[in-house]
């Protein structure tokens, strides 16, 4: 006889029984109806068709049944298709699994959905060193006519199952200044969705910007926003595909538009070219961690050219703080701006007040920890014709400036975020006033004279005030 907590004849099941008979209920509906949806609407997303959690037990599966897709239901062989891209425990696939396993989707998978989620597939994770993309492109190359709806006529005009070759014709087009490609990407959710921050979109980034720096004078760099459009919100870095992949692509277009700038020498060059390495790799006076892998020559033309306006940024806080006699803050800029030619980094420190002065112009400002609120000045390293260089450490409202011999190892950094006021005051041998007012120029020049080899400059002239 049925104890008095069991489900005997009659009795209706314990509540969390009957909570997860119907919870399987409502995940089988749910199932269907997806299915249904797809049928008619297709498969095209960017998204995997499997959340992680099923992909992984795919991958335990097959890893204990040594590859047997038979061990498998049907959603677990379907997620099988982002395991080819991922070549890690507990199962990584070999291409004879890729190769059973397109067999099982060419006869058990319904046609059109199989063959539209191979190609997303392989346009997100494009690898073409990995043996699932030379596969599936084979696999593809029969049954591009079953590819579904606006995606599938896109990627019929422009052979996309065709991998590298498909790059190399988009990228092409693009550096001749047809941008077909990105218009006609763009004009459909579906097709924008799949190609956006895919991996073949990254290599189509890296090949467009070596075609655009090996065009010398024909070089435009048309289709350069457009292009990083695709990749937002995530970046270019935050793109799908390998890594490598990824690196190889900022630096072909970092290295390509400062190359393209500095041939142009025109500061509308150098500023469009600076605004678009920000959107891949940043602000180098924010954060160099993803410059490290840029090459040093481009990495410091970028960074020479951002002085000036490091400079000017850190004089016009200081004015609007009312910190200093605008006579002595005059001479300050006059002093500095006329060593521009020999300044190569330059980084803005600030107090909590210039802190918050700086983030209303949009400036990168590094943190300064001092005794008063509104100290505000940079950091700069200046090196001479020989090479030597110079560091110094200059703060407003009557605060020491602070130098340091190139080969000093206490020397601040540019790569910092924060500074030490006192602790770089313990740190340098070197410490100049601007007191008294006069004469303190001829101070600092024979100081970085002796320092840097920098003969003074013949003119020191100040720009106007409040100069953005």
């Amino acid at each position: 006889m049925p104890g008095e907590n069991s489900p005997g004849q009659g009795q209706s099941s314990p509540p969390l029984l009957s909570q997860n008979i119907g919870g399987l209920r409502r995940r089988s509906r749910l199932t269907r109806l997806a299915g249904e949806l797809e049928e008619r609407h297709g498969p095209g997303r960017a998204a995997p068709g499997a959340p992680d959690s099923l992909i992984d037990r795919a991958a335990r599966k097959l890893a204990a049944s040594r590859g047997d897709l038979a061990a498998l239901d049907f959603a677990e062989k379907k997620a099988v298709l982002e395991l080819f891209w991922r070549p890690r425990a507990p199962w990584a696939a070999q291409p004879a699994d890729i190769e059973a396993w397109l067999r099982w989707a060419e006869t058990d998978w319904k046609p059109r959905i199989a063959e539209t989620r191979v190609c997303i597939a392989l346009l997100r994770h494009f690898d073409p060193d990995n043996p699932a993309a030379g596969l599936t492109q084979d696999w593809l190359s029969g049954r591009q006519d079953l590819l579904w709806g606006r995606f599938g006529e896109f990627a019929r005009g422009w052979s996309l199952w065709r991998g590298a070759e498909a790059v190399s014709r988009a990228a092409e087009a693009l550096a001749s200044g047809d941008l077909a490609f990105l218009h006609e990407a763009a004009k459909n959710a579906q097709t924008r969705t799949i190609l956006q921050n895919s991996g073949f979109l990254v290599a189509v980034a890296e090949a467009y910007a070596l075609r655009e720096t090996e065009r010398r004078g024909q070089v435009r760099w048309d289709a350069a926003d457009l292009l990083l459009d695709f990749f937002e919100p995530a970046g270019l870095l935050g793109a799908s595909g390998p890594a490598a992949a990824r690196t190889r692509a900022k630096i072909a277009f970092i290295s390509g538009l400062i190359g393209w700038a500095a041939a142009r020498g025109d500061a509308e060059a150098k500023t469009r070219a600076l605004k678009r390495c920000f959107r891949i790799a940043g602000d180098p006076r924010a954060g160099l961690d993803d410059w490290r892998d840029v090459p040093e020559a481009d990495l410091a033309q970028a960074e020479k050219w951002l002085v000036e306006e490091t400079l000017d940024t850190s004089f016009r806080i200081v004015e609007d703080l009312r910190t200093d006699d605008a006579s002595v803050l005059a001479a300050r800029r006059a002093f500095w701006r006329a060593h521009l030619p020999f300044i190569t980094r330059a980084r803005l420190v600030g107090a909590r007040k210039a802190q918050g002065a700086a983030a209303a112009l949009g400036a990168p400002c590094c943190a300064l920890k001092t005794y008063l609120s509104d100290h505000c000045g940079f950091v700069l390293e200046l090196r001479g014709p020989d090479d030597r260089k110079v560091v110094i450490l200059e703060l407003n409202n009557l605060a020491q400036t602070l130098f340091w011999s190139g080969d000093d190892p206490r020397a601040p950094g540019f790569d910092n975020r924060s500074y030490d006021g006192a602790a770089l005051r313990a740190k340098s041998d070197l410490a100049l006033s601007h007191l008294p007012p006069v004469g303190w120029t001829d101070k600092f020049a024979a100081l970085i004279e002796k320092q840097a080899g920098i003969a003074r400059p013949a003119r020191e002239e100040a720009p106007p005030a409040n100069t953005p």
